[in-house]
Order: structure tokens, then C-alpha cells, then sequence
């Protein structure tokens, strides 16, 4: 990658205990008309938006496909010089998330050789009856490591695991409603500044003040994405990519 940019290794390796990856990601229309989603991490140096701002570290950018059953993204790292000379908008492929056809679950993998794949975390969420004003619901199940970020590798793919002692699930921290502006909100601690329903923070059911990974609105196409340890950016990335993501099932 060129220099600046994270390595993909960088990008699959889980959050360190004591830190907190901070992240801007924006929603781009290319040339093509094709909308993609670029995540940069904040703080790094790295690229200038439109507006002179800076965005950080360009770490990955997720590029829609068209599919008959279901969504389907690639994630893949910034294009590179060769990339640019070519005429391509990104550059190496380095994981990809995939849905079913109500938008209910995703799963996100990562390359791990020629051709292979590896599942990584899968996300769901419930069908929402409440409309555009209930929250949402999700859960996501990831691959359990130890605190050097060593996974414990489970027999069998995630999608076939259901709650395997091996594997961690998160769940999305239930909002409270606020009776003063008569909607359901949680405290973001300044990281989020518009109302939505794609509005998130991941935490573990036995300690629900440890946000894992937290996603929201700042402005038009504009959200940020904090994760924690025991994530990775690839699958932080992913989760936000479901967030995002039109579903049949909920608003």
C-alpha cells in the first residue's frame, strides 16, 4: 500500500486492550454514479476532504454489487498509484460483507488466501415493528481471542456456531426515551450529532458500559465509527457497512 496508508494486516488485527480506534465515514458518489462508503482513520494525518477538513488515514472503502439474492459489498484497501494508472477507483480486495434478502443477517469475511475466505462476524437484526421510530435491534457474533488478539479458532464457520463457547456475542445497547424531545436516544459523548435509526453501539450483555463498536450521524453522508477491543477495523467496518444498508425487514 502506499505510504500513509495502513497494511492490510493492520486492517485485520484486532484493537489494542488500552486504545480506541476513531473513524469518519463518508458515503462518495463516484463519477460512475456508483455510491461507495470510505472509512478514514481520525488523527493520522492522511487525505483533505472537499472542504479543506481533514479526514485522517484513508484505511477502507466498501463498493456495492448488484446481487439476486440479497446485498453485497467488497471491502477493499485505497487504490495505489498502479491502481490510479489503470483507472480503477480501489485497490486490493480484502474482505466483503454479504445479506440475506430481508436485510436480517450479514456476514462479514475476510481473504485469507487464493480464492478463500474467512468468516469473521456475523451480524443480525430483528424485523422492527415499531416503524421509523423504534430502534433497532442487532446482534453480532464475532471470533473470541485473548487479550494479545490471539484468536481462539473455532471447528466450525460462525454461521453454523450459534453461541459456541468460542465465539463473543454483542449486542446493540437498548436507547432510553427521552420524554423531552420525545425520542429514543443514548449518549454518544459527542461523537454523534443527528438522530437515526442507523444509530448504534455494540456492547457485551454482562457489561453494558463497554462500547465495543459505536456508529452514528454527524451530517449528510457523514458518520462516525469507534471501535474497541475485541475488534478489528475490518470488522468494525462491516458491521457500520450492515448499518447502512437498505432492509427489507427495518427501516
Amino acid at each position: 500500500m502506499d505510504d500513509g496508508f495502513a497494511s492490510i494486516e493492520e486492517l485485520k488485527r484486532r484493537v489494542t486492550v488500552a486504545s480506541v480506534l476513531q473513524c469518519r465515514l463518508m458515503r462518495m458518489v463516484m463519477e460512475n454514479k456508483r455510491t461507495v462508503l470510505d472509512v478514514f482513520e481520525e488523527g493520522r494525518g492522511g487525505l483533505n476532504g472537499v472542504l479543506g477538513e481533514r479526514l485522517g488515514t484513508w484505511l477502507l472503502r466498501a463498493v456495492p454489487h448488484r446481487s439476486i439474492v440479497g446485498h453485497s459489498y467488497t471491502l477493499h484497501i485505497p487504490p495505489g498509484q498502479e491502481d490510479f494508472r489503470s483507472g480503477r477507483e480501489w485497490g486490493e480486495i480484502v474482505g466483503r460483507v454479504t445479506s440475506n434478502t430481508m436485510g436480517t443477517k450479514y456476514t462479514i469475511s475476510e481473504v485469507s488466501g487464493a480464492n478463500a475466505w474467512h468468516e469473521v462476524c456475523i451480524v443480525t437484526y430483528d424485523i422492527n415493528f415499531m416503524g421509523k421510530k423504534g430502534p433497532r435491534k442487532m446482534t453480532a457474533t464475532i471470533r473470541a481471542v485473548d487479550e494479545t488478539g490471539r484468536v481462539v479458532e473455532p471447528l466450525q464457520p460462525l454461521s453454523k456456531q450459534n453461541k459456541a463457547p468460542n465465539a463473543v456475542v454483542l449486542e446493540s445497547k437498548s436507547p432510553r426515551w427521552n420524554s423531552e424531545t420525545r425520542a429514543f436516544g443514548l449518549e454518544f459523548y459527542n461523537r454523534v450529532l443527528v438522530s437515526s435509526v442507523k444509530n448504534f453501539q455494540l456492547v457485551h450483555p454482562e457489561d453494558v458500559d463497554y462500547i465495543v463498536v459505536q456508529f452514528g450521524k454527524v451530517a449528510e453522508g457523514v458518520f462516525t465509527m469507534d471501535a474497541r477491543f475485541p475488534m478489528s477495523p475490518i470488522m468494525a467496518f462491516g458491521v457500520a457497512v450492515s448499518a447502512m444498508d437498505h432492509k427489507l425487514a427495518c427501516p
